[in-house]
């Protein structure tokens, strides 16, 4: 393999893999990613530790140790199998970088910020055009609802129900569709937004709700492009553990917010946590409790049950 691209290779390898049943979608994107890397660095002959090393490190501002360590996780398989051609190439230790999978603090939105990230949407240019007022209001249904990106991304108009005042989530995450009820507030900001879209264009059998200005499918990539404008715009600072805030941070800011209010009102958590897992479209409640992270307020509440708890108090929460 001396003058074969290790694109060639990549490719060879994940035929390979997947003649013998693996699907290595994501792998492989990844792994193309990796080749197109080194080929692009004019690399040759045995995997060197400092091409692995510094693929996985590549945009270091924009990403940290786990993007790093899953890299890692994604291209040591590869390097095995490499090294039977390239005897020298060098299998990267997992431990590099430490664990790919740990668990990593989200940013969690206050309500001001969402308030300014709504507001700033809404000055997107052309002021008037649907652009500003598709980004609002997806950003704020994602905030409302909880919905990830690709399942607010993949709403079609059918499945925005407000007469019933309900969105239809079909297919998405383990193959799961749910019925979602919605706050009449959203009901309100849905309906504009769907005035205001059919007035510049024409509503057709099967389109998704939250359309271009043209009238097409937003694409995942743009929607985290205007995001992080967006972000820049309002210069927040990270709270969690991620380089910056995140859209899927919204997600998790409905989770601890609906529990604190919870908290607050004296939900039984035990009912609420399984109406919270099937709302948000999780396989296991486990996953649920993946999404939540102590805020003060919420600490606050939960410390003063416990302490009325200690002093013998009962408590059923």
């Amino acid at each position: 393999m001396n003058n074969t691209t290790i694109q060639t290779a990549v490719q060879r390898y994940l035929d390979e893999r997947r003649q013998l049943g693996f699907d290595l979608s994501i792998a492989g994107k990844q792994l193309m990613r990796f080749a197109r890397y080194a080929d692009a660095h004019g690399h040759h002959g045995p995997l060197t530790l400092d091409i692995q090393l510094d693929w996985a490190r590549e945009h270091v501002l924009r990403t940290g140790f786990v993007t790093w360590a899953r890299r890692l996780e994604v291209v040591r398989p590869f390097a095995a199998y490499y090294r039977q051609f390239e005897p020298s190439s060098v299998v990267p230790d997992l431990k590099f970088f430490g664990p790919g999978h740990r668990r990593l603090a989200p940013h969690i939105y206050t309500d001001q910020e969402v308030c300014d990230l709504l507001e700033e949407a809404g000055r997107l240019t052309p002021q008037g055009g649907l652009r500003p007022a598709t980004y609002q209001t997806l950003f704020g249904v994602i905030a409302a609802t909880g919905l990830r990106i690709s399942e607010a991304l993949h709403l079609r108009d059918a499945d925005v129900d407000l007469q019933e005042a309900r969105l239809t989530v079909r297919q998405t995450k383990f193959n799961k569709s749910r019925c979602l009820p919605i706050h009449s507030s959203v009901v309100q900001a849905l309906s504009q937004y769907r005035a205001r879209r059919n007035h510049v264009t024409s509503c057709l059998a099967g389109m998704t709700f939250f359309v271009s200005a043209e009238g097409q499918v937003l694409s995942l990539r743009g929607v985290e492009n205007v995001f992080a404008r967006l972000r820049e715009r309002l210069g927040w600072k990270p709270r969690g553990d991620h380089p910056q805030p995140r859209i899927h941070d919204l997600r998790h800011a409905f989770a601890v917010r609906r529990v604190l209010q919870w908290h607050q009102s004296g939900v039984t958590m035990d009912h609420g946590m399984f109406w919270l897992c099937t709302y948000l479209g999780h396989a296991k409640i486990s996953d649920t409790y993946w999404y939540l992270t102590g805020v003060p307020e919420l600490m606050a509440v939960v410390g003063e049950k416990f302490e009325r708890f200690a002093q013998g108090d009962v408590c059923h929460e």
